[in-house]
């Protein structure tokens, strides 16, 4: 075993800026969250006396005040003729202000509605398009930057945020399956935990949820749907990997029904669902004793395997390049065994003394072991030549998000910027938290004006969007014939989803941010979307076994319609089709 090398001055200077960025990213997370955080509706007045200062406030500080809703001008009103004529302080507005460096005042607490929720559009910047504006033709150009920020998210987690999730595991020298579940998985999962931190720290609404619940039904049912579709052969599936990783996801459900079923998360159960994570991660490390100890008890109705189970449970983002490269390339598995089959002597003939005989192939390394640049790989801001015009408007399209990540970040796949992979990897996560928050902004909007709740766009537009890269994936690994390891990319990166990606937003917030707190989650179809969520798993298994644990078109078209049923279905609870599970919205002038 190699001794780990000590870092040059000049190779610490990465490290030293990553960490420089991650505390100011941290305090600007932190200030935001402390000025933004509204009251629940359910809250009385008093515990918002508490945090106002004794002094009533100045009549120039109460007409500072903007507030966006008619009802609650009313309020604000009475309770201020009331302020004027006692002077006292047991009877301020609830309004609470902070203090900011300059001495203005701002508003940050919005007052409680009856029998409505607040629009978590007002939790964002007013947008520069009234209603009537977007309801005429201006919502165009909402889906449009919505789209553009899916591209945004897409390029940055492909070329730059797993580049340095790989050299980060190499260094750390941690072993494929761990890394696979840990630094990998968020690697596929950046969209999702982001989208959630965004739902959690600024518009403190349910779309971060919804988002993930859609996303795991997106992997798990149109994912896989999309790769049986796609698919020209009928690939054989591995029952170990598939009942592992739905074994899982059948627990992380649980424990994520087991927590938002009060309606209030706390940091103890916040922590549960890390702890279950990291179960995860240690069982996949033991993964080759597991799969030899299932596979003694000869199960009767499982199939009986001859090749050895996928050891990853996850496959990080990959370009298609990437992906044959890696299957088909020159130092391939594939490729080595035809050589060496080459190689091999007739009958009679002598072997060639000047080639040694072949190594045997070692099934898996023990550390793993970060890709490098592909010498060949033409570089996105190069104008592609003999190009068609559809191949030139998508390279003026997505031009300026390759040239602001290359003008910000270094391409630690580069030998020249290796080490650097600390910077980049904070540098990529600032991006995927600007895209993320301009993306929950857009259909935010999209959803306020055509009057859905935001709920519906989280498990329809959001859930679609934030997982276009894990689709993108396993149809890369499938097009090579590895139907095994995109259905386990496809399940696997739900565990992630929903144990990683939402608890640790609700850990940081609870326990750190604002110890004692608690998340609320306000949507009571949530609930039932996440028990339906436990269907899904059991009919994946199912479906699996009556078409005989194979990955063919059939296969994945009744994924698809179940996709379609759940989704109705799902939408159908958040709109009160059953019965009356969630408030209206308020009404805003956004």
């Amino acid at each position: 075993m190699r001794s780990p090398r000590r870092l040059t001055r000049r190779q610490k200077w990465p490290l030293h800026l990553a960490l420089f960025i991650i505390y100011v990213f941290i305090q600007l997370v932190t200030s935001s969250s402390s000025s933004t955080s509204a009251i629940p509706p359910n809250q009385t007045y008093t515990t918002t006396e508490k945090s106002i200062s004794s002094s009533s406030p100045s009549r120039e500080e109460i007409n500072t005040l903007t507030v966006t809703t008619v009802e609650a001008n009313k309020k604000y009103e009475t309770t201020t003729r009331s302020e004027r004529k006692t002077d006292s302080p047991t009877t301020m507005s609830p309004a609470k202000t902070t203090t900011s460096s300059g001495g203005s005042h701002h508003p940050t607490w919005r007052p409680p509605r009856e029998n409505c929720t607040a629009p978590a559009i007002e939790q964002f910047p007013k947008p520069f398009m009234g209603k009537w504006g977007r309801e005429h033709g201006g919502l165009i150009i909402h889906i449009l930057a919505a789209i553009y920020t899916f591209l945004g998210l897409a390029i940055v987690c492909d070329d730059y945020f797993v580049a340095s999730l790989d050299r980060i595991c190499e260094e750390l020298r941690l072993s494929p399956d761990v890394a696979g579940a840990t630094f990998m998985a968020a690697g596929s999962s950046a969209p999702e935990l982001a989208t959630v931190i965004v739902g959690v720290f600024f518009a403190q609404d349910d779309i971060g949820v919804s988002g993930v619940i859609g996303s795991a039904v997106f992997n798990i049912m149109f994912v896989i749907a999309v790769c049986g579709l796609c698919t020209t052969t009928v690939s054989k599936l591995n029952w170990w990997p598939l009942c592992r990783d739905c074994f899982f996801y059948f627990i992380s459900i649980l424990v994520m029904l087991g927590t938002i079923y009060n309606k209030i998360i706390s940091w103890p159960e916040a922590l549960l669902m890390l702890i279950t994570y990291v179960i995860y991660c240690v069982a996949l490390s033991y993964n080759e004793r597991l799969e030899r100890w299932a596979k003694s008890y000869n199960i009767p109705f499982l199939p009986k395997d001859e090749e050895p189970a996928e050891q990853s449970a996850l496959v990080s983002y990959r370009s298609l390049q990437e992906d044959r490269q890696s299957y088909t390339g020159p130092n391939s598995p594939v490729t080595e065994q035809i050589k060496s089959q080459d190689g091999i002597p007739a009958p009679g003939e002598q072997p060639n003394p000047q080639q040694p005989p072949p190594p045997p192939p070692a099934s898996q390394p023990q550390y793993y072991k970060a890709k490098e640049a592909d010498p060949n790989e033409v570089s996105p801001l190069e104008r592609p030549a003999d190009a068609s015009q559809w191949r030139l408007f998508t390279w003026h399209l997505v031009y300026p998000i390759h040239y602001t990540c290359r003008a910000t970040m270094p391409d630690c796949r580069q030998p020249k910027w290796r080490s650097w992979y600390p910077f980049t990897f904070c540098v990529s996560m600032v991006w995927i938290s600007f895209y993320s928050y301009i993306m929950v902004w857009m259909i935010t909007i999209i959803g306020s004006t055509f009057g859905i709740p935001d709920t519906v766009m989280g498990l329809t537009f959001v859930a679609a969007g934030v997982s276009v890269p894990d689709a993108l994936s396993s149809l890369a690994v499938i097009k090579e014939g590895l139907g095994d390891m995109a259905v386990s990319n496809a399940v696997g990166s739900n565990v992630f989803d929903i144990l990683v990606c939402l608890g640790l937003p609700w850990f940081i917030q609870t326990a750190m941010i604002q110890p004692g707190s608690h998340v609320n989650v306000t949507s009571r179809g949530l609930t039932y979307s996440t028990v339906s969520l436990l269907s899904t798993v059991v009919f994946l298994v199912l479906a699996t076994h009556m078409n005989g644990w194979k990955l063919d078109r059939r296969y994945g078209a009744v994924l698809m319609v179940w996709y379609l049923i759940f989704i109705v279905l799902a939408t159908m609870y958040e709109l009160n089709v059953f019965g009356e599970w969630n408030q209206p919205t308020c009404p805003s002038n956004y």
